[in-house]
């Protein structure tokens, strides 16, 4: 996950402007509804940044999205189960209101994560009562460009834009750190002078250029 915390075009004095940071480790993220509600506390999320790419656009119907990945969490990817125990994600109010949300033609990517070779598990994960989207409940597989390592890797998605306070107010291991899948933006890239670093599609792939 290195290329995720460096990359090229990166100019931290810029990024700490656009995104300042502050104290907090713990966030409380809710659905329009409130039905829903997920805690989330953690010194080092696995990523966190801005999504360019088409899927994502269409499922949030944004031309972008904020996006924060944890690597542990009380709600299982594979089978949508509680788990008991400390996570760096919990779900702590209305885990009966979460549904995964069906997958098909409209996704311009891939109509099924079992045919993904980068992903796989439940996917998207939204409140039934107000349709919000709370989180992207995947795992990687081994060798994909998320997880070097020989094991199915948990990582789990929640969106900065529902959480109760501002991204500023977080450490700056929350704030966000590169654009992925740019060549797929509808939004000019150039208009994101923000000092972080900018991929083509993926971070082990081609930086992204503004031609």
């Amino acid at each position: 996950m290195d290329n995720y915390k460096t990359g090229g075009g990166v100019d931290p004095i810029l990024a700490a402007k656009f995104y300042p940071s502050g104290t907090k480790r713990e966030a409380t993220s809710i659905c329009l509804c409130g039905a829903v509600e997920i805690r989330i506390v953690t010194e080092s999320p696995l990523f966190s940044g801005f999504c360019h790419c088409k899927a994502c656009r269409r499922a949030h119907s944004a031309p972008l999205y904020q996006m924060l990945f944890v690597e542990t969490s009380n709600f299982c990817p594979k089978t949508g189960r509680l788990r008991k125990g400390e996570y760096e994600l919990t779900i702590t109010k209305g885990y009966e209101k979460l549904r995964p949300a069906k997958m098909g033609i409209g996704n311009p990517n891939f109509q099924s994560l079992d045919v993904n070779p980068h992903i796989g598990g439940l996917g998207r994960i939204f409140c039934k009562d107000c349709s919000v989207i709370m989180m992207t409940a995947v795992f990687a597989r081994p060798g994909s460009v998320f997880n070097n390592g020989d094991q199915d890797k948990e990582m789990v998605c929640v969106f900065p834009s529902t959480f109760t306070e501002n991204m500023s107010e977080f450490i700056q291991a929350w704030q966000p750190n590169l654009h992925v899948n740019c060549g797929s933006a509808i939004l000019p890239l150039s208009a994101f002078n923000d000092g972080l670093a900018k991929w083509t599609e993926w971070a082990d792939g081609v930086p992204w250029a503004d031609d």
